[in-house]
């Protein structure tokens, strides 16, 4: 039985004032159906359309008339041809990136000679199908599912005179066999070869002629499929890559299902892929190296000798099938509000432990945290209400004094209300444009509150409050009413609703179930697609997720969310916490030991607010919570405190101090719990997101020896 159920059904509370959206769509009608805002191929539809999108292990970019190109450019980087910066002679260096500009391919046709119009429609999770007509006429269309993996990129043309084009020249042209179609070897002046196939839907003839270096066109007006795909280059001399193409040309995913289901420990979730064309063959998809490690044998047999090398997810390989079939094994089934030792051993409460938690409790208790959270920043107040709702867990839940949780409790429930009435500073809104929560502090600065009303990083500040309500609620069950679940209900909704045919919400907004983890940016254009900075807000998120799930006794929202968890371990050990034993990501990165922010064509070992050694790290780690030792295994920990951290770790005092420390809690409690109490460490040690109750609760209950 499928997880994938309503987290609610309806609309969003009437507590949420309703708007239209300050950014509308270009290219995309705005209709009842959602509209995905972070998703690789949002550039389609923002700022002027032509920044590339990433469906991997293409990415595709819009021309209309740029140096006298006009259609959709088909573009793909082999590894070798990466470029390292800044320093390139240094290792490990700060970034590499996917050149740009580089169109091998671009789908157009003759009636584009004055332009050509780009519209988008279906928008899904997996897909969107793009329609490209003729600027100057209303006759003749190339439709184009785009499709996340896909091995050939698919255009149906209606009407139109195919023209192909290529930024990088066209060294030969070789016409080959196919059934049912036509075929051409494209051999391009870099000699990467390309292919393209041609299946008439009547009887239009396909022959192209090479008119000039940069440009293929076709006798012709044509009906029918047209597909393209790269040969991997260590399979153009052998042939067998090109075998492999033919044997599948003429179907092509238009999109895919996702079913998901969990027995005890193990999780599994199914790609199914709709397709159209010779639906008697099975569609040809490129699996990234975290599916490939994951894949079930029934999946596995499916595995074909095609290899192309994605822009920042290593090499991907294809595999023919109607369906994926994936496993996550060992799930975090038994990791709920409280620490767990990570590293062996056990939790440690003795009675000294105890003491010395309270003293620190009774001070944290009275903290101000109805008024402190009163701010203009959904995220900044979620990190104090998480903060304080920490608090008051250990006092009701490992100190178990009846007094310090009752004070606490009170309290957190009062400013946790002002978000539940929308009474907060800017208040959130209800986007009937998108279909979501924004925050209304950027309706007139697109920036403000990080991006939220834009819907930058939903994901990092729901998480925070959905984790202190999960908290309230484990509490006190009394308080949680309709209008208190019906907040986190519509927060959750937001982020990561679980059904697709929800008129309210997109399915799954932030979380990208291919990637394996989510992405932060929404609706600004983007050179480099999508990005993601802090991973450790990405699973905080659906850790937050799963404590609701217990609050509300919903099993559903366990299960799914403890998957998801899983799927995250996976996808981020395998190209975001690296080491030099990574064999995914670029040797030149692997001894950063993070990837830093990951974007879909760069990889940057930096952040948005400063260099520090220490940001670049603890930006990964915020906030430590009981999932973070999942997510963050301890031979990683270790490994990457060892090349990064203690070298430079008696270099600074600050707010990182504790957060790295409560890091390396991980791997090594007793050394955190050290810290924790020395005399050397001061309030000016602890994020505004944390608390000293807290830090020490986690080096005790991670199992420091004190």
């Amino acid at each position: 039985m499928s997880l994938l159920k309503p987290i609610a059904t309806g609309a969003p509370s009437s507590t949420f004032p309703q708007r239209d959206h300050p950014l509308q769509p270009k290219g995309i009608s705005v209709s009842d159906k959602p509209i995905q805002t972070n998703k690789y191929y949002g550039n389609f539809f923002l700022g002027d359309q032509k920044f590339p999108n990433f469906p991997q292990p293409y990415s595709l970019t819009w021309r209309n008339n740029d140096d006298h190109f006009s259609g959709l450019a088909i573009s793909h980087i082999d590894a070798d041809q990466y470029t390292y910066g800044p320093d390139a002679s240094k290792d490990p260096t700060e970034y590499y990136i996917n050149p740009a500009g580089l169109f091998s391919i671009i789908i157009s046709a003759n009636e584009f000679s004055s332009g050509n119009k780009l519209s988008a429609t279906d928008s899904r999770h997996f897909s969107v199908q793009l329609t490209l007509e003729p600027s100057q006429s209303s006759s003749g269309s190339i439709t184009i599912p785009i499709v996340t993996g896909s091995a050939f990129i698919s255009s149906v043309y209606k009407d139109l005179t195919p023209v192909f084009n290529s930024s990088i020249f066209v060294k030969s042209l070789d016409k080959g066999n196919i059934k049912g179609g036509t075929k051409y070897k494209v051999t391009l002046n870099d000699n990467k070869v390309w292919l393209i196939y041609a299946f008439p839907s009547d009887s239009s003839s396909f022959e192209l002629k090479k008119d000039s270096n940069s440009k293929l066109t076709a006798s012709s007006k044509f009906n029918g499929l047209i597909q393209i795909s790269k040969v991997p280059v260590d399979s153009v001399n052998n042939g067998a890559g090109e075998k492999v193409y033919d044997q599948y040309a003429g179907v092509y995913p238009t999109g895919i299902t996702l079913s998901a289901n969990v027995s005890n420990n193990t999780g599994e979730y199914w790609f199914t892929f709709d397709k159209a064309g010779d639906k008697s063959k099975s569609p040809l998809v490129y699996a990234l190296p975290h599916h490939q490690n994951t894949f079930g044998s029934d999946t596995q047999k499916a595995k074909t000798s095609l290899s192309l090398q994605t822009t920042v997810m290593g090499a991907a390989v294809a595999y023919a099938a109607d369906k994926w079939h994936l496993v996550e094994n060992n799930l975090p089934t038994d990791v709920e509000f409280l620490p767990l030792p990570w590293n062996g051993g056990k939790s440690n409460y003795s009675n000294d432990t105890l003491n010395t938690i309270k003293q620190a409790c009774e001070n944290d208790i009275k903290f101000d945290v109805e008024s402190a959270s009163d701010t203009n920043s959904m995220y900044a107040s979620g990190k104090i209400l998480a903060k304080y709702a920490q608090v008051c867990l250990v006092a009701a839940k490992i100190l178990k004094d009846d007094n310090l949780a009752n004070t606490g409790r009170e309290k957190l429930q009062k400013a946790l209300q002002r978000f539940v009435d929308n009474k907060q500073q800017f208040p959130l809104n209800y986007d009937k444009t998108y279909k979501g929560l924004i925050s209304t502090a950027g309706l007139k600065e697109p920036l403000a509150d990080y991006g939220n009303t834009y819907y930058n990083d939903h994901h990092f500040h729901y998480g925070y409050h959905v984790y202190a309500m999960a908290v309230a609620g484990t509490l006190n069950s009394g308080w949680i009413s309709d209008s208190q679940t019906d907040f986190v209900n519509d927060l959750l909704r937001d982020a990561a609703n679980p059904v697709e045919n929800d008129q309210y919400f997109p399915f799954f907004r932030s979380f990208d179930w291919y990637a394996g983890h989510s992405w932060s940016k929404g609706l600004f254009a983007s050179g480099d697609g999508k990005d993601e900075e802090s991973t450790s807000e990405d699973y905080n998120f659906y850790y937050a997720m799963k404590l609701w799930g217990i609050v509300k006794n919903n099993n559903d929202i366990i299960a799914l969310a403890n998957l998801m968890l899983g799927v995250i371990r996976t996808s981020m050990n395998s190209y975001i916490y690296i080491t030099p034993k990574n064999k995914i990501e670029p040797e030149k990165i692997r001894g950063n030991y993070v990837a830093g922010i990951t974007f879909m064509n760069k990889v940057d070992y930096a952040t948005y607010f400063g260099d520090k050694v220490y940001y670049k790290q603890g930006i990964h780690m915020i906030p430590i919570t009981p999932i973070s030792g999942y997510v963050r295994n301890p031979t990683y920990v270790k490994e990457s405190w060892d090349a990064t951290l203690a070298p430079i770790i008696d270099s600074f005092s600050n707010s990182w101090t504790g957060i790295v420390y409560s890091n390396y809690a991980i791997t090594d409690p007793s050394a955190a719990w050290k810290e924790f109490t020395s005399s050397n460490f001061k309030d000016s040690n602890i994020d505004n997101g944390a608390s000293k109750t807290w830090y020490l609760a986690l080096a005790a209950g991670m199992g420091a020896s004190t």
